[in-house]
């Protein structure tokens, strides 16, 4: 093996040794997500892990959901028999909705509102070169201080939406394959460390 090639493998392993559940997580949910990052580590050699690693993922944020809200949900969220337990997308929503879930706890969500910043900033400087026939200007990221509109984005809709949506299409049979799973690793690793962290837990059950 060449030494680009251990620097590659290196870096892949970093990748995903980076996403870290918090220490309440129950250990249950822990062995699952090392699973599923295990077989992103090991799709380097074969391909045709990185689904199963997300498919993985995504069945270990379900578990975590559920163990997080034992007690039956309000049957605005879920209203079949006691006997059947609710899926991914009213357990997202009932966390999303009840205040476990926030944006501010997503990276994503943080990069979004900084480039919307950069480029309202941006916009702005540009609309001042021209009402003032400026040729050049010096620009200062600096000043690109996010406001509200800047935050308006609401990550957790489209999680809603997207994530159920990814978890099904695997768990009904499904030929999607690519290597783009990184994400959604960060995220179920985001959204768990939200749950079992206490200073997220604003509302009683």
């Amino acid at each position: 093996m060449s030494e680009e090639e251990r620097a590659a493998i290196g870096k892949h392993h970093a990748d995903v040794d980076q996403f870290k559940l918090a220490a309440l997580v129950p250990d249950e949910v822990k062995v699952k997500f090392e699973t599923a990052k295990n077989l992103y580590l090991y799709a380097w050699f074969v391909y045709r892990f990185y689904p199963v690693s997300e498919h993985h993922a995504l069945t270990c944020l379900e578990l975590g959901l559920r163990m997080r809200f034992p007690d039956p949900l309000p049957k605005k969220y879920w209203n079949k028999p006691p006997s059947r337990k609710p899926t991914l997308h009213p357990l997202l929503r009932f966390a999303s909705e009840s205040g476990f879930l926030q944006n501010k706890g997503f990276r994503r969500w943080h990069k979004h509102v900084e480039q919307h910043a950069r480029q309202r900033y941006v916009n702005d400087i540009l609309k001042e070169m021209t009402e003032r026939n400026l040729d050049q200007v010096e620009l200062n990221y600096e000043q690109a201080i996010p406001n509200e509109q800047d935050q308006n984005w609401n990550l957790l809709s489209v999680l809603l939406e997207v994530l159920p949506e990814i978890r099904n299409s695997y768990a009904h049979g499904s030929t999607m394959l690519h290597d783009r799973v990184l994400g959604t690793l960060e995220l179920v690793s985001e959204i768990l460390n939200q749950l079992f962290d206490p200073i997220s837990d604003k509302t009683t059950l």
